[in-house]
């Protein structure tokens, strides 16, 4: 890891932070291709530097255009506000030089740590997941039949949980982790489950239920899948809670995970350049950490989709689809990560391989998260099948109705693109009273407005996406609307010519 800093004009750059600093202000936002550029300029103060040494150095063995080198620049130019013009040059077609007076300063060394105790050793894969410990359910009653079905479900359960990918599950106690107590009571006419969730430093509850069970026995299958996504859901929560109460310097790979993942649902592009940020920082502190290249993936094309900075995003689909490729090959299993490459496939309007590998992340043997179904529900509705889409952002809310406000979205924009616009306004709507400031929610809805007949439902919305991208071009490059069917992108470009009129 990169450390020590440099100081120029009233900056400081810090390389073992990442940031870049004002004198007395606060951190400045660079994407980290900005970043390497600025740090490079830092390097050769005073000294020309051409346009395609800068290519190269930017982006070893990758063909990209001069667009990217440009939009590095802007973002530069951009922190650095009023004093961008006394610190960086332009000469004209040839490239740039950076005319401050440098200060590198190096990591200064504090005092020599007293040797401790080696901590026990921790598999990266468990440091990666949450643990929960699921000791045996407990039975009320002395009997062979509520015993038999105490562990029996306590069996199926344990099973159902294991397919998670963000779960580590133990019998043992579990000091760090989670803990579920249940226990079965003999009712007329079958048994009751009660089930409680807690933190296992504290003891606290975190959440609880009760089930009664069939006169039968066992719950169904879909319960037991019910369940298990509850707890899943709600070990995420509160592992995030942690997280973000934890010493920053003490964060782990997997707490910036989360923290990333948590600003990455937001929508925005402070929020996304923040999210992209964590996941960067978690794959330096383990670099075999699947989810994170995944998730690392996803903030690099939402600037393709959203299309924030400039150029055609070359880079960035490259980018996109180099770290998609590489979670996958970690962890082949992982709907997370297959429906990153999914994605990064149909940026680069490779429809069918992007519907397969969507298809493939939907019935993956684990189970597949709410937010994961709907990146999924997005590339195939984008690759044609809408209803298809609709159906797999139905089944994940059915698991989870207070999940993400963009699933809403994604399943509005999958109900227009199968000819049902009413029924895409509930959803649009629903979005947009939660996400004010995510713009490919209003840009569908003014397609769903002006084809369910409200022109003036459309212009407000219209007048929002003017808000949010005052810049953007409807259907221009370099997403063309995120659609394969021309049919589609000609229903999106007449309802924009419509509202703007």
């Amino acid at each position: 890891m990169q450390t020590g800093s440099y100081r120029f004009d009233q900056f400081c750059l810090d390389l073992g932070r990442g940031t870049l600093r004002r004198q007395e202000g606060p951190e400045l936002t660079l994407r980290p291709k900005a970043f390497a550029l600025l740090q490079h300029l830092l390097d050769h103060p005073g000294l020309l530097q051409g346009r395609d040494a800068l290519l190269e150095a930017l982006w070893p063995g990758v063909v990209v255009t001069d667009d990217s080198l440009t939009q590095c620049v802007s973002d530069i130019r951009r922190a650095l506000g009023d004093r961008a013009a006394a610190v960086l040059r332009t000469v004209p077609r040839r490239g740039y030089v950076l005319t401050a007076e440098v200060r590198r300063q190096a990591a200064t060394p504090g005092p020599a740590p007293l040797p401790a105790p080696a901590p026990p050793p921790v598999s990266p894969f468990t440091a990666r997941r949450a643990t929960l410990q699921v000791p045996p359910f407990l039975a009320e009653a002395a009997g062979d039949a509520t015993e038999r079905l105490a562990r029996a479900l306590a069996s199926e359960l344990t099973a159902e949980l294991i397919r998670f990918e963000d779960l580590r599950i133990v019998t043992d106690p579990a000091p760090q982790g989670f803990r579920l107590h249940a226990e079965i009571f003999a009712t007329q006419p079958g048994h009751r489950l009660a089930i409680r969730l807690e933190d296992a430093p504290s003891g606290a509850g975190l959440w609880a239920d009760r089930l009664d069970l069939p006169e039968s026995g066992l719950p169904p299958a879909t319960l037991l899948v019910r369940l298990a996504s509850v707890l899943d859901r709600e070990i995420a929560r509160a592992s995030l809670r942690r997280a973000r109460h934890r010493d920053p310097a003490a964060l782990t790979a997997r707490d910036h995970c989360l923290l990333g993942r948590d600003l990455h649902q937001r929508g925005t592009e402070a929020d996304t350049l923040a999210a992209r940020a964590h996941f960067i920082a978690a794959i330096a502190a383990d670099p075999e950490h699947a989810a994170a290249q995944g998730w690392h993936a996803f903030t690099v094309m939402r600037f393709v989709t959203h299309g924030w900075g400039e150029g055609d995003h070359q880079a960035e689909r490259a980018e996109a689809l180099a770290l998609a490729r590489q979670a996958v090959e970690l962890a082949p299993d992982s709907p997370l990560c297959i429906s990153a490459l999914a994605f990064a496939l149909a940026l680069s309007e490779r429809w069918d391989e992007a519907a397969e590998m969507a298809r493939l992340a939907l019935q993956a043997g684990r189970p597949a998260d709410l937010g994961t179904r709907t990146s999924c529900a997005e590339v195939l509705s984008a690759a044609g099948f809408p209803e298809e889409a609709a159906a797999a952002v139905r089944q994940a809310l059915a698991l989870d109705q207070h999940g993400a406000p963009r699933s809403r979205a994604v399943l509005g924009r999958a109900l227009l693109l199968a000819g049902q616009p009413e029924a895409a306004l509930a959803e649009l709507r629903w979005c947009a009273a939660r996400l004010p400031d995510y713009a490919p929610c209003f840009r569908t809805l003014v397609v769903a407005a002006t084809e369910a007949g409200r022109p003036e439902e459309a212009r407000a919305a219209l007048q929002e996406v003017q808000r949010l991208q005052p810049n953007w071009v409807p259907g221009g490059r370099p997403v063309l609307w995120f659609l394969r069917r021309p049919a589609d992108i000609a229903r999106f470009a007449g309802a924009f010519a419509a509202a703007a009129a």
